[in-house]
């Protein structure tokens, strides 16, 4: 656990540099939203090195060794499940479309019917140009929004288990089926399915 929260300790520091680099490309710094969002995600960095250098220098005897606190790790396992999600949102919340509205390809930028538009409507508010800005926002959209970053709401719900029926239901589905052949429906609407119920991918 101490290699992991050192880990996330780690990438938290690179999306908060990243982070801040994007408000100044977009130039909303300024804001006061956009100042208390940034604000948090640093806040997030500086909990788990904080819990990272607790585990490293403050120690109990174990045996033939040295552990890190019980209360540390469990903090650290606790708060690791809510910062990423939490930073992943402040960032998409903050950049909103500077994210996504890009070229697709970096063959664009040598292509000279489409050169000058990109560095004319790509360019960064801080005076970054547009091929050094593009580089920032597809660097944080890689450790933000895709698969590899972060997981997405899709993947969640098409991971997520079916629900196993109750002890009590399961006596009802039967008698709920016999009265159903009783009346001539069909029984298998009865009976609940045992597939995923995710349904399809949220656009």
């Amino acid at each position: 656990m101490l290699h992991g929260c050192t880990r996330l300790a780690v990438k938290l520091d690179f999306i908060a540099g990243l982070l801040l680099k994007a408000v100044d490309a977009v130039g909303s710094r300024e804001s006061k939203n956009v100042q208390a969002s940034v604000g948090e995600t640093i806040a997030w960095r500086n909990l788990f090195w904080g819990l990272s250098d607790a585990m490293a220098r403050a120690p109990v005897p174990w045996p033939a060794a040295r552990c890190s606190r019980t209360g540390i790790r469990a903090g650290y396992r606790v708060f690791s499940t809510v910062a990423y999600p939490r930073v992943k949102e402040l960032t998409e919340s903050i950049l909103g479309s500077a994210l996504i509205y890009l070229n697709s390809h970096a063959a664009d930028f040598r292509t000279p019917a489409l050169r000058p538009y990109l560095d004319k409507y790509l360019r960064g508010s801080d005076g970054t140009d547009a091929v050094e800005r593009v580089k920032l926002m597809k660097l944080l959209w890689d450790a933000m929004g895709t698969e590899f970053g972060g997981r997405t709401s899709c993947t969640s719900a098409t991971m997520r288990a079916p629900p196993r029926p109750s002890a009590s239901s399961r006596w009802t589905w039967p008698r709920r089926a016999a009265r159903r052949r009783r009346s001539g429906a069909s029984p298998s609407s009865a009976w609940p399915s045992t597939t995923s119920t995710a349904g399809p991918c949220p656009t």
